[in-house]
């Protein structure tokens, strides 16, 4: 039981990877963000994994500035929220 659970949330988080990648490489292109929002609304388990995922991404560019010395001020400008569901 807790192995299909497993394998559950690694299709998931594999998903999550794959819409994360293509928004973040092609940012202007809308079907991206169809399939993301389309995605997002089938379970609440998406959405969590996307947000879980956020937050990954923007701890890690703070720690990256952190080492380099930037301003953590100059990262936090521009930054969109999170998806809400």
């Amino acid at each position: 039981m807790e192995d299909e659970r497993k394998d559950v949330m690694d299709v998931i988080w594999d998903r999550t990877l794959e819409l994360f990648i293509k928004i973040h490489d092609c940012p202007d292109n809308p079907e991206h963000f169809e399939r993301l929002v389309l995605w997002l609304n089938e379970d609440p388990a998406h959405l969590k994994a996307f947000n879980e995922l956020g937050q990954i991404w923007i701890s890690t560019g703070i720690a990256l500035a952190r080492e380099v010395g930037q301003p953590l001020i100059d990262l936090e400008r521009d930054q969109a929220p999170l998806m809400m569901h």
